[in-house]
């Protein structure tokens, strides 16, 4: 039997010296040299990489990645961020992507900064950013409007580096230079394995160089036996040799693109790293609004079209959105990605609109037993971790005393959370110089010809290299992405005008239903509440029934407000939203239909087998929907996704995720369960 306690999660345990020096308790090792950890991360990371000079030969679009074994303090990655700014060029992006098996509590991360006054200004934003809950798995930061991406995947190394990876061997093979770091060999070997050595192989760049300050015979013997050139030169300080080199010829073994270890069905064709290219994105709802946003600030230019007569025209276009996930105690993609997706968002939304958005805190109520439960469970995994600033339960009582209003459940509190408003922050991000909207053009056809998308409206005809689908429903209405199965729900949501009673809610409260604090930004400030869940019905206009329903729905929770707004005239807004059948977002490249079926059609005799052929993609075409009733939370970290195949870039979630994300997983399941595909 399983035990039920849930596991304590691992972070650094550290003695502070009396100079202010982290000691890790665990290894026994110091994080950076007592002398200067500052100069040693520049002489022996930036300068026997010799990034200045590498740097200074960038031009355009330009990615430029860093692979570092031992995140610790964050102390390489801030020096580097802070050389970049001063040496590099504009356009060109810095992807800095680390390893951690035991990342630092916020507030050691804080003491341990505070040492390096000079790095104030960077290390204050990845305080700022460094995520609550650094959860096993993939975390993604932005900087510097998205110039600066830090990859922070959380493992022991080489399963970590192992789970950014694609195995596509172009895809995968991106990391220019290497930070070999973490505590020296002789205090932790565990990490210094033949398994790291062959990861690091697999995700290296043609010409990639590697330095660390440690000379010991494992890690010589393991960079070269992955195809590294060895040098020795001068160390830092008392250390009087390390180590620095450049690969010469990978190791076959590790970077063989036919050894799959599962059916490669997710991989389209790799598109070459750093290439400029057009893109076009049908839909300029919160799916279309958040990838242009990331793709410009990628460097591309990108057209977006919307047939409604403005962004957020849509599903997203009601006055209040609420910012919340469905998170779970179990491990597993929906509940990984949803807690991953919220935190993302958090970040996201204060950097790119700080002023369409209301973070003021949310209370999850439970109002059933088995919410209850199930709330006590997800307060017992996030138990050890720095959670509150995320997440915490609160009673009743408390819960009273945080939204201004009573209430008899008790409920998880989300301190950084809120609502936000949808159309306004859809309009913000697609504000940027590399965007161009086109409102009230509805494209009815696209069509491939000639290594490029042509879309058409009437007799108008638009041109890109690759296209986006973000049209929710609409995805189906196109034939090249008619098979993706998703389905529509009709949503209706209802607005009242704020009474004395109701403006002392505070905070955003979701249960059976939710209800924002009142907009104060209307003239005559108003709440929003619902919102109804009809599932397949396609119809969007307004109906009595529903507008009761709702009402209904907040009399359970808040019966006096309830009253009050049935006093008075109210209003809604009826619209369609986009559902998966497991509500997970779809988020990647489409396959070519015919080619999928017939390559893997082995699957319907046994869905376990592994079939080591990669099946014809339609080129440049990709969806990002399905998001559901959660898009403002899912939106964000999908769009990341989807940037980063287009990109080729490394994922900004783990392997398990971006497969579980994936468009096509449907017709692969549908395939495993000996069923039509309906193309």
């Amino acid at each position: 039997m399983a035990d039920p306690t849930p596991p304590v999660p691992s972070h650094a345990a550290l003695d502070w010296r009396e100079d202010g020096q982290p000691v890790s308790t665990a290894f026994d090792d110091i994080y950076f040299s007592t002398a200067s950890g500052l100069e040693e991360t520049r002489y022996v990371f930036i300068t026997q990489n010799r990034l200045p000079e590498r740097w200074a030969a960038l031009t355009g679009s330009d990615i430029f990645s860093i692979g570092e074994t031992g995140f610790g303090t964050g102390l390489n990655f801030l020096a580097t961020w802070q050389q970049w700014q001063r040496l590099a060029p504009g356009a060109p992006r810095l992807h800095f992507v680390s390893v951690e098996k035991y990342p630092l509590h916020r507030k050691d991360l804080e003491r341990a900064l505070a040492l390096w006054p000079e790095l104030a200004t960077f290390s204050e934003q990845l305080i700022e950013q460094y995520p609550p809950l650094l959860t096993p798995g993939v975390h993604r930061l932005k900087f510097d409007g998205g110039r600066v991406q830090l990859t922070l995947s959380i493992g022991e190394a080489s399963d970590a580096f192992t789970q950014l990876q694609t195995e596509d061997p172009q895809r995968d093979a991106m990391i220019d230079a290497w930070f070999l770091d973490g505590f020296a060999p002789s205090k932790n070997p565990d990490m210094w394995r033949p398994e790291l050595f062959s990861a690091i192989a697999r995700l290296s760049a043609d010409n990639a160089t590697f330095a660390t300050f440690t000379c010991a015979g494992i890690v010589k013997r393991g960079l070269k036996g992955v195809g590294f050139e060895i040098e020795k030169v001068p160390g830092f300080g008392h250390k009087r040799e390390m180590l620095r080199g450049q690969l010469a010829s990978a190791d076959p073994q590790a970077s063989a693109g036919q050894q799959y270890t599962q059916t490669p069905w997710h991989l389209p064709d790799a598109p070459t790293r750093g290439q400029p290219c057009t893109v076009a994105i049908i839909g300029a709802g919160i799916a279309g609004a958040t990838l242009a946003r990331a793709l410009a600030e990628r460097g591309l230019k990108v057209a977006v079209f919307e047939q409604g007569a403005g962004p957020g025209s849509g599903a997203s276009g009601n006055d209040q959105g609420i910012l919340y996930a469905k998170l779970s105690p179990k491990p597993g993609p929906n509940g990984d990605f949803n807690l991953q997706a919220l935190q993302f968002a958090l970040r996201y939304y204060l950097c790119q609109c700080p002023d369409a958005v209301h973070f003021d805190g949310l209370l999850q109520l439970a109002q059933s037993e088995k919410e209850q439960g199930l709330q006590q469970q997800i307060a017992d995994t996030l138990r050890g971790w720095d959670a509150d600033t995320l997440v915490r339960p609160v009673s009743a009582q408390e819960a009273t005393d945080l939204s201004g209003v009573p209430l008899d459940v008790p409920g998880l509190y989300l301190p950084n959370a809120g609502w936000l408003e949808p159309r306004n922050v859809c309009s913000t991000l697609l504000e940027h110089p590399s965007i161009t909207l086109h409102s009230s053009q509805r494209i009815e056809s696209i069509e491939h010809r000639e290594n490029h998308w042509q879309l058409s409206r009437h007799r108008e005809t638009f041109h890109a290299d690759v296209l986006a689908l973000c049209t929710a429903n609409g995805i189906r209405d196109f034939a090249r992405t008619k098979p993706l199965p998703l389905q529509p729900i009709r949503g209706q949501v209802s607005f009242a005008q704020a009474t004395d009673r109701s403006r002392k809610l505070k905070i955003a409260l979701c249960g059976e239903g939710y209800i924002a604090p009142a907009h104060r930004h209307h003239h005559n400030p108003q709440h929003s509440f619902g919102a109804t869940f009809k599932l397949k019905q396609t119809d969007t206009e307004v109906r009595a029934e529903e507008q009761q329903e709702n009402l209904d729905t907040l009399r359970k929770l808040l019966p006096d407000i309830a009253a009050d707004f049935a006093q008075n005239p109210m209003t809604a807004r009826a619209a369609l939203r986009a559902a998966t059948l497991d509500y997970l977002p779809m988020a990647g490249p489409v396959a070519d239909w015919h080619s999928l079926a017939d390559t893997y059609a082995p699957l319907r005799k046994n869905r376990k087998q592994l079939i080591p052929q990669r099946c014809h993609y339609q080129p440049g075409l990709f969806v990002l929907g399905g998001l559901g009733s959660r898009g403002f939370t899912y939106a964000p970290l999908a769009a990341e996704v989807v940037a980063s195949w287009i990109s080729g870039e490394v994922m900004p979630v783990e392997g398990e995720l971006v497969r579980a994300l994936h468009p096509m997983r449907f017709a692969i399941r549908a395939l495993g369960k000996d069923r039509p595909l309906n193309f």
